[in-house]
């Protein structure tokens, strides 16, 4: 019989340090996967390769806590905070990590990097310490047959696909092409089919059918009068190439992709194997609310962005998915939320929503250990008109 623990390292009043989920599934295997909380190096001064150190010695130790290691991370999330309007100094800022990333992993941790990794400007406003240049999520998987690498995880039963977040970017005849004009519904359409669709065809895998989840960055600081037409844009595409099949998933502005002349960056999640996909069968936001894989009698479930001006009813929302999908709730079975909070700019007055959205989470959990979580400023999520949105995880045996 399948068995899933939670452990919610040292847990404080709004996330753990780490949320580790031992899976027994039902052939008897255990499987360990482990995520730290959303983390910054700000220990050290605003240097990029000093935080960059100083977040990879903090980011270990939370895999420490649930006996990983870095070359056990199969997913990384790069949050930069926004440098300046000026497209050069983000360039500048881009290339500045670029150059340490890889280098200083495996000069510190002694290990090969095999995660994939996506990575964006967010806002101006940055993170909840106002320090950081960045902030970095990772994701760690560790068992028996279990290996990972180039964007995916291998259970030996069914393969969970995490490829690297794409934009346009590609080479066509010996050079590269990093735009394809002003027409973002052919960009977004490019990316989906030709960065995606065709590349997981040769697997024999159907990307239309088999993809679970559906992150979308769209960048507007060169057009911020044009934001939300651009979502709306991209979201129309993504509805029409999903069809009944849609994946759950957020979208939401970002100061920039890397691909500075670049617009739309994707990133899927997408399984195969013995696994089952179910969804919802309701759409909210463009994504289905929420969809489930079954494998070795447990439940994952990924809850879409729920967007609004209340964190704790946003909480409240994610809860009855939870339970809708036939877990116990958000607070027993929530493995990770990654929270959105929308700011109008960089001051103070601008991050002020911090506050009040925190003070709602420590309600929500209240006399419960929390889940990891990150959180990040951004100019919006899911819709216009918003102060903050959370999107989920959670683990359970139905």
């Amino acid at each position: 019989m399948a068995h899933v623990h939670l452990i919610r390292h040292n847990p404080g009043a709004v996330f753990s340090q780490t949320s580790e989920a031992v899976l027994v599934g039902d052939d008897g295997r255990v499987i360990r996967l482990v995520e730290p909380s959303g983390n910054v190096g700000t220990q050290f001064p605003a240097d990029v390769g000093s935080q960059w150190f100083g977040t990879i010695e903090n980011l270990r130790a939370g895999l420490a806590l649930g006996g990983a290691t870095w070359s056990d991370v199969y997913k990384t999330d790069v949050l930069w905070t926004t440098p300046s309007l000026d497209r050069e100094v983000c360039d500048r800022r881009k290339n500045d990590f670029n150059a340490v990333y890889g280098p200083m992993i495996n000069a510190v941790t002694g290990g090969p990097l095999r995660s994939n990794r996506m990575a964006r400007f967010t806002h101006a406003a940055g993170y909840p310490d106002p320090k950081a240049l960045f902030e970095v999520q990772i994701k760690a998987a560790r068992g028996d047959r279990v290996s990972v690498g180039n964007g995916r995880v291998d259970y030996g039963t069914w393969v969970d696909h995490q490829p690297s977040g794409a934009s346009v970017m590609h080479q066509q005849d010996g050079k590269t092409v990093t735009t394809l004009g002003p027409d973002l519904a052919a960009e977004m359409l490019f990316v989906l089919e030709e960065q995606y669709a065709k590349p997981f065809a040769r697997e024999g895998i159907d990307f239309r059918r088999q993809t679970a989840w559906m992150e979308i960055l769209v960048g507007v600081d060169d057009a911020p009068e044009q934001a939300w037409e651009r979502i709306e844009i991209v979201r129309r595409v993504f509805a029409e190439y999903f069809g009944d099949d849609r994946p759950a998933g957020l979208i939401y502005p970002v100061s920039r992709i890397p691909n500075l002349d670049g617009i739309v960056e994707p990133q899927p999640r997408v399984v195969a194997g013995d696994v089952r996909l179910t969804r919802s069968g309701a759409v909210v936001d463009g994504f289905s609310t929420w969809t489930a894989l079954d494998y070795q009698g447990i439940r994952e479930l990924m809850v879409s962005a729920v967007a609004g001006d209340d964190a704790g009813q946003v909480l409240a929302a994610i809860d009855a998915q939870v339970r809708e999908a036939g877990g116990r709730g958000l607070r027993e079975d929530g493995v990770f939320n990654n929270a959105y909070v929308v700011a109008a700019d960089a001051s103070a007055e601008g991050r002020a929503g911090l506050a009040p959205f925190n003070k709602a989470f420590a309600g929500f959990y209240a006399g419960a250990a929390p889940a990891g979580r990150t959180a990040q400023f951004m100019g919006g999520i899911q819709r216009p008109g918003v102060a903050c949105g959370i999107s989920s995880r959670a683990l359970f045996t139905p």
